[in-house]
C-alpha cells in the first residue's frame, strides 16, 4: 500500500508539474498576441488617414479652375462693347473730313446767293455780265519744292490758256500772265508766285473757278479743277483778287436835239 501512496503521489507530483508547464506556456503565449495588435494599433494611429485628407484638399480645389475658365467665357460676350468705341474713333474721322472747306467767306456766299438766283446754267455762261474781268493769283509755295516741281507748276497753270475750254470747245480763258515776285518793299507776305488770268465775262470767270461757288461738275472746267489738285501739295498759301475792267472809252450820251438850229457839239478823243 505504501508503494502504491508512493507512486500516486509521484503521479500526482507529476501531473502538477506537467499543468505548471502547461500554464506556463499559456501565460508565454498570451503576451505574445497582444504585441502584434499593439504594433497594429499605432498604425491606425499614424497619419496615414491624414494623407487621403490633402489628397482630398487639391481635389477641392480641382473645381476652382474651371471657374476661371468660365470667367473669361462669360467676359467675351463684353468683347463688343469696345466695338462702339471704333465707331466713336470714325466718327472724328468724318469730322475732320468735313472742315476741309476752308471757312466760307462773305464774298462766296453773295456769289452762290446770285447762282441759287440766276441759276447755275446762266451764272456760268459766256454772256454773264460781260466785260473783262482779272483773275489775280498769288502762290507762296512749300518750302522744301525744287526748282523742276515749282517750275512744272507754273507751267500747268499756263497751260491752261489752251485747255481750259468748254463742252463745245470754246476757249474760256483770254490770257494768262506769270512772273515771280521782285518787289522789294517788305510787304509780299511770303508770295512767291503772280499769275493774272484775263475772262471776257465773270459768267468765263464763274465757269473757270468753280469750287467753292460753283460745286456741280457740270457747270465747271475740269482742266482748272485738275490742276489745282495737282498744285495742291507744293502751295503753302494761296491769294486770290478779282476785279472787272472798267471801259477804257465809257460810252457819251448824245446830245438832246431840240430843233433844227440845234447843233451837235463833235465829241473829242
Amino acid at each position: 500500500m505504501k508503494v502504491r501512496d508512493i507512486r500516486a503521489g509521484q503521479a500526482a507530483i507529476i501531473a502538477a508539474g506537467c499543468l505548471f508547464m502547461t500554464g506556463a506556456a499559456w501565460a508565454d503565449d498570451a503576451p505574445a498576441t497582444p504585441a502584434p495588435d499593439a504594433t497594429v494599433a499605432p498604425a491606425p494611429a499614424s497619419t496615414a488617414p491624414v494623407a487621403p485628407v490633402p489628397a482630398q484638399a487639391p481635389a477641392s480645389t480641382a473645381p476652382a479652375a474651371p471657374v476661371p475658365a468660365q470667367a473669361p467665357a462669360s467676359a467675351a460676350p463684353v468683347a463688343p462693347v469696345p466695338a462702339p468705341a471704333a465707331a466713336s474713333v470714325s466718327a472724328p474721322a468724318s469730322a475732320a473730313e468735313a472742315p476741309a472747306e476752308p471757312p466760307v467767306s462773305d464774298a462766296t456766299r453773295a456769289e452762290r446767293l446770285m447762282a441759287s438766283q440766276v441759276g447755275l446754267l446762266r451764272f456760268t455762261s459766256a454772256g454773264f455780265h460781260r466785260g473783262l474781268v482779272r483773275h489775280i493769283v498769288l502762290f507762296r509755295f512749300l518750302p522744301t519744292i525744287t526748282d523742276d516741281q515749282r517750275a512744272e507748276v507754273v507751267r500747268r497753270f499756263m497751260a491752261l490758256a489752251r485747255t481750259s475750254r468748254r463742252e463745245d470747245g470754246s476757249p474760256v480763258v483770254v490770257s494768262i500772265e506769270t512772273g515771280a515776285q521782285i518787289s522789294g518793299e517788305g510787304v509780299d507776305d511770303g508770295l512767291q508766285q503772280g499769275f493774272v488770268v484775263t475772262f471776257r465775262s465773270e459768267g468765263d470767270r464763274n465757269y473757270y473757278v468753280g469750287r467753292p461757288v460753283v460745286t456741280d461738275p457740270a457747270y465747271f472746267d475740269p482742266a482748272h479743277e485738275a490742276f489745282k489738285k495737282f498744285a495742291a501739295p507744293y502751295i503753302v498759301t494761296t491769294l486770290v483778287f478779282d476785279y472787272a475792267v472798267a471801259p477804257a472809252h465809257p460810252q457819251r450820251q448824245a446830245p438832246v436835239q431840240t430843233g433844227h438850229a440845234a447843233q451837235v457839239p463833235q465829241q473829242q478823243g
